[in-house]
Formats: structure tokens, C-alpha cells, sequence
């Protein structure tokens, strides 16, 4: 069977425009969050994507678990490079390895915990992008002598917390979470 198609001039944008672009392994800017339990590279901002998607690189502490919370506006997924986390999904949870994507849609409660005793690696993916901008307003630039800021205080917490409705973040936190 010989299936005819129409196919774009060679002079169309959609072989011609060069839109895609590359970010190297050690760009984007580099942010250290509560003390060091969470550290990384906001890779992508939605500037880059027209507000379609960002990436994060995140190196999260052994046994560091988030507060549970939801997004508003967007989705969020997980690609594992390295270490074992736990998933809070809902009112469930799950574990998850290096290679496993979680994809966890908006207005879900969701958080992770690295269950090993090293630094795992997270890839974390929102669409639409914006989240990211939390990372770059509320994270600490690195110490350039290696030293790690004071962890979070309960009160600075409060005070990120009270300033989220620009980020659309809901904190969910539950006593039993990690279970």
C-alpha cells in the first residue's frame, strides 16, 4: 500500500525554525533549601518554555521527607535517578526506585521521603511551569566555603507558608504520614 501524506515545503518553520534548546549536566541555578536536607538545580524555569513545563534537579538528605502538600494549577512528576524514596499519594503512600516515574496530578496531596542513608536524586517535572519560582525565591545560594545554612525554623516555615498563594502550594501535613 503506498499511503500519500502532504508533507511541509522544506522552507516551512517546522523543519527550518530551531526552537529546542540543551541545558549542560552542572547549568541552572543552584539553591540550597532547609539547612541542606534539600539541594538543586532548577534546570528549566517556564521563561525557557513558555510557561509549559520546568525541571528541577534535586539531591535530597538521607531519611529528609517534605511536607505533604498540593498544587493548585499545576501537575508534577518524579523521575528517580538515584536512591529509594517513599511517595505519600493521597492518603496512601508508595515506594519507589531508580528508573520509576511518578506522575502525581494537581490538587493531590503528595510528598517524598529518601529512605536510604545517602543523598538521592530526584528529577521533578511541573506542567504548566511556576513552582520552580519557589525554589529560586525561598532557596539559599551556596556558601561558597561548603557551609550549609541553618535548617528552617518552624517559624520560617510559617512565614513561606503564608506567602504561598503566588505558588499555588497547599500544605497538607498529616501526623501519620510516613508510616
Amino acid at each position: 500500500m503506498d499511503v500519500q501524506v502532504p508533507v511541509p515545503s522544506p522552507d516551512d518553520p517546522i523543519w527550518t525554525a530551531a526552537r529546542g534548546f540543551r541545558v549542560g549536566k552542572d547549568e541552572g541555578t543552584y539553591k540550597v533549601l532547609n539547612g541542606g536536607m534539600e539541594q538543586g538545580r532548577v534546570k528549566v524555569t517556564g521563561d525557557r518554555t513558555g510557561g509549559r513545563m520546568s525541571l528541577l534537579e534535586m539531591y535530597v538528605a538521607p531519611g529528609f521527607g517534605n511536607i505533604a502538600h498540593a498544587h493548585g494549577d499545576e501537575d508534577e512528576a518524579f523521575y528517580i535517578a538515584s536512591g529509594e524514596f517513599r511517595f505519600i499519594n493521597g492518603a496512601g503512600n508508595f515506594d519507589a526506585g531508580p528508573g520509576d516515574f511518578i506522575y502525581i496530578p494537581r490538587g493531590t496531596r503528595h510528598a517524598f521521603k529518601n529512605l536510604t542513608d545517602e543523598t538521592a536524586t530526584l528529577l521533578v517535572f511541573y506542567t504548566p511551569a511556576g513552582p520552580e519560582q519557589f525554589f529560586l525565591d525561598y532557596g539559599d545560594d551556596p556558601d561558597p566555603s561548603g557551609a550549609m545554612p541553618p535548617p528552617w525554623t518552624p517559624e520560617k516555615i510559617a512565614s513561606i507558608v503564608a506567602e504561598q498563594d503566588p505558588h499555588k502550594v497547599i500544605p497538607l501535613p498529616g501526623e501519620n504520614d510516613w508510616a
